[in-house]
């Protein structure tokens, strides 16, 4: 027994330390390193995190990952003592519901940050705990699990509550946990890639931007959702500049599109 609970805690320890390497170092080195000085244009807040900041974030991501790997082993040991849902064979319950148990799973946690980081903000006595993060501004992929022990506790657990409550296979748990890295590192970087008319689309006007996430980091109020902005309009908590700012980024875009088209004309 002792030496499957070693096994898994080295498995963990490794699945968690490439997520952070890729998402985070990663993401750093490629939005700010390498693409970053060729595309001025999608900046999105000019100035830049300081080295003291940066090496904050990585200690306080450091001790959020120690928070989620004493979560991680919680959940094992809550599989081993048969009291959560997670299973292991797909056969169990099919290849469609293996498929929806993950929409179902991705919804839960839009609902749950959502609330979760809204309340951080709105109760006081959570405040303080919330706005360790807050002191990355402006943001930065290294943010992404930059949190005070408090809130690192409150969004682990999330995963206790879904591994209890919804049916869901193994493989999920892993790859909604890295899906959910990636997404937070794009919200937490300081460049724009959605259309332009991205808020006026049908379908696209649904999904979140880095500039939603930024804002929030510039003003530390509204903008509480992470996927989608169906919290956000249906409470009426996003920015009232929000729409504003992302249409000046995407101006700044546009011409410097027709700029670096005249040029070419002109050759």
């Amino acid at each position: 027994m002792l030496a499957e609970v070693l096994i898994f805690t080295a498995m963990m320890a490794v699945f968690l330390c490439l997520n952070y390497l890729i998402f985070a170092f990663g993401g750093h080195w490629f939005f700010y390193q390498y693409l970053g000085p060729k595309i001025p244009h999608r900046r999105i807040l000019e100035n830049d995190a300081s080295s003291g900041q940066i090496r904050k974030e990585k200690q306080r991501s450091f001790q959020t990952q120690t928070i989620f790997m004493a979560f991680a082993l919680v959940i094992y040991a809550l599989y081993q003592a048969g009291y959560t849902q997670i299973y292991t064979n797909l056969d169990e319950r099919g290849y469609f519901y293996f498929a929806v148990s993950v929409l179902i799973m991705h919804q839960l946690h839009d609902a749950y940050f959502y609330w979760t980081h809204r309340l951080m903000h709105q109760w006081s006595p959570l405040q303080k705990y919330h706005f360790v993060h807050h002191e990355s501004a402006p943001p930065t992929p290294y943010s992404s699990l930059s949190f005070h022990p408090v809130e690192a506790f409150i969004q682990g657990l999330y995963w206790i509550l879904i591994s209890l409550i919804l049916p869901i296979h193994v493989f999920w748990l892993f790859a909604f946990y890295s899906f959910m890295f990636y997404i937070n590192m794009w919200g937490h970087t300081s460049y724009e890639f959605w259309h332009k008319d991205l808020l006026t689309h049908k379908i696209l006007k649904h999904l979140n931007t880095p500039t939603h996430h930024n804002i929030h980091h510039k003003y530390h109020k509204a903008n509480f959702s992470i996927y989608y902005n169906f919290w956000d309009k249906f409470c009426g908590t996003n920015h009232p500049e929000y729409e504003n700012h992302y249409r000046a980024v995407k101006a700044k875009t546009e011409q410097y599109k027709t700029s670096r088209l005249l040029k070419m004309m002109k050759l």
